[in-house]
């Protein structure tokens, strides 16, 4: 500056003194704080609605993914009882039965069919509580040609 002067004596330089800030003058760099704090939380604010619906979004892929696993099997476990249906078929086995392990069908079944009542006139006897084993076959036998 004194260099100016000497070659320009009749220019005045005059250089405004600068200010000292303090904080309770200082309104436009508090309104500038106020603004950038504004700022952030509106960007806090869209960032987490953002955030929240991109779970959202991730959650309904899940749960149609979900739900196509549960109708794959459901799907699959109506195949097996049908399979299993198949699998114990009477026909089915009756031809395993006999192609396969060499089985045959039985002759025809005779039944006895007892009269209500016996030739000789008497009456026959009420059912009598089930024997089992060899007492069974002789209380048969016993009754059906006995004395």
């Amino acid at each position: 500056m004194e260099a100016a002067r000497q070659l320009y004596p009749d220019l005045s330089l005059s250089l405004p003194r600068p200010r000292i800030r303090t904080k309770d003058t200082d309104a436009s760099g508090f309104r500038f704080n106020k603004f950038v704090c504004a700022l952030c939380l509106i960007g806090a604010a869209a960032f987490i609605h953002v955030y929240q619906q991109a779970l959202v979004a991730q959650n309904g892929i899940e749960i149609a993914r979900v739900k196509s696993a549960i109708k794959e099997q459901a799907r699959v476990g109506k195949t097996l009882k049908v399979q299993r249906m198949i699998l114990k078929s009477p026909s089915r086995l009756e031809r395993l039965a006999t192609k396969e392990l060499g089985m045959v069908k039985p002759a025809k079944v005779n039944y006895i069919v007892i009269p209500a009542k016996l030739p000789d006139g008497r009456a026959a006897a009420r059912e009598q509580p089930k024997k089992k084993g060899l007492g069974a076959v002789l209380a048969r036998i016993n009754f059906l040609g006995g004395p």
